[in-house]
């Protein structure tokens, strides 16, 4: 019986039933790209502006370079302090409308109510240094990211139709 069980399980791997990724310690792309996605804030955004590519792509002169890096730097501790302004996660909140018996629906808006003021400002710190940003770059500059964004959009579209 053990002989066929792990006769069972190697055939299951090696079909791809169960992929051998799972029972290995390193992470899969599934979690790496997870993990891409709870990057900090303007984390993704400093890395494509300030990357030795993108500085010779865009041909970012040296005084460019450190206001970006400064507007990076300030919006990025506004960013903290609004974190620790608004330490509460509402996530085991939400879970407990969610688990509850019956559907609270004034729980709910209230709890939403007061998660709101701090997406608000989040959002507000956001919009500010992407302006700050957008004054940085010159017209050349933006249109060469506009071009290479309208071109990621065309790629991710392809894949997901294909």
């Amino acid at each position: 019986m053990n002989k066929l069980a792990s006769l069972l399980l190697a055939s299951c791997i090696s079909v791809g039933v169960i992929p051998h990724i799972t029972l290995a310690s390193e992470p899969t792309s599934h979690e790496q790209k997870a993990k891409r996605h709870q990057m900090k804030p303007f984390a993704h955004l400093e890395k494509r502006l300030l990357s030795d590519k993108a500085i010779r792509h865009l041909e970012l002169t040296q005084t460019q370079q450190d206001k970006l890096k400064a507007v990076f730097a300030t919006y990025k501790a506004q960013l903290e302090d609004l974190k620790e302004a608004y330490p509460s996660k509402p996530r085991q909140a939400f879970k407990s409308i969610i688990e509850a018996d019956t559907f609270d629906k004034t729980q709910a808006q209230l709890l939403l109510e007061e998660h709101s003021p701090k997406k608000q400002a989040f959002m507000l710190t956001m919009l500010e240094a992407r302006h700050a940003i957008h004054h940085i770059l010159t017209d050349e500059q933006r249109s060469k990211i506009a071009k290479r964004k309208r071109k990621y959009m065309a790629n991710m579209q392809h894949k997901r139709d294909n």
